[in-house]
């Protein structure tokens, strides 16, 4: 029984040197800016106004090129009616609590790509969104989306760092986040207020799959280099 108790020290010992150089950062953030999904380009841009990441800026960009521009000529909008009828699913499992909720992309498909970039300190973080979601709630529980409603959506995402797409202090590093916001707005033509009120990100300079990521992102870059 000493001899087995003697072992455990000894294989721990052994062990830590194998983490001694991993390195993790913990880096959190709100953004406020403006764009939006129905307006061309889709994008939103703007401030990095707290957390680590503080002062900076973002950039969220959804690939588009897919979906119809809108003619301002004809009564209906052509992009909101596609963008709708392709991404929006209806959730009526909860009376009183009905709402829209589109995911791009939605999962487990891997088109429309939303990329995003934060930009701190002359450094960047970037990668894609493995799913940007976009709720309305249907405040009459009529099954219509009425103006109004569209007024104030809610936004949140799953981010994925790549560490293609990062430089600087995150040369290096992968990983991936969360956040959570709103995005407002009266004319579905203007660009809306989009408000992050929290987000963060856990990267590490371990175990990233630069081969796998690196595909992931040629695509992307095909993308939008057609």
């Amino acid at each position: 029984m000493r001899n087995w108790l003697m072992v455990i020290p000894i294989v721990f010992v052994l062990a830590c040197p194998m983490w001694a150089d991993a390195g993790v950062k913990q880096e959190n953030f709100k953004l406020s800016g403006f764009g939006g999904y129905i307006i061309t380009p889709a994008e939103f841009d703007g401030s990095i106004f707290d957390g680590t990441l503080a002062p900076g800026t973002f950039i969220i960009d959804i690939d588009d090129v897919s979906w119809p521009v809108d003619n301002p000529g004809t009564p209906q909008n052509e992009r909101w009616d596609y963008i709708f009828e392709n991404y929006f699913v209806y959730d009526d499992s909860q009376a009183g609590a009905e709402k829209w909720t589109a995911q791009l992309p939605p999962l487990p498909a891997q088109v429309p790509v939303v990329t995003w970039s934060f930009y701190h300190n002359g450094d960047k973080v970037g990668g894609i969104f493995q799913s940007l979601m976009i709720t309305v709630s249907d405040k009459n529980s009529n099954g219509i989306v009425d103006p109004d409603e569209m007024n104030i959506q809610a936004v949140g995402g799953n981010l994925v760092s790549h560490i293609e797409q990062s430089t600087g202090e995150y040369d290096g590093y992968c990983g991936g986040g969360s956040l959570n916001g709103s995005i407002e707005g009266y004319d579905l033509s203007q660009p809306y207020v989009m408000t992050i009120s929290g987000g963060s990100l856990v990267l590490r300079d371990f175990s990233c799959q630069v081969a796998t990521e690196n595909k992931t992102w040629g695509a992307v870059k095909a993308t939008y280099s057609d």
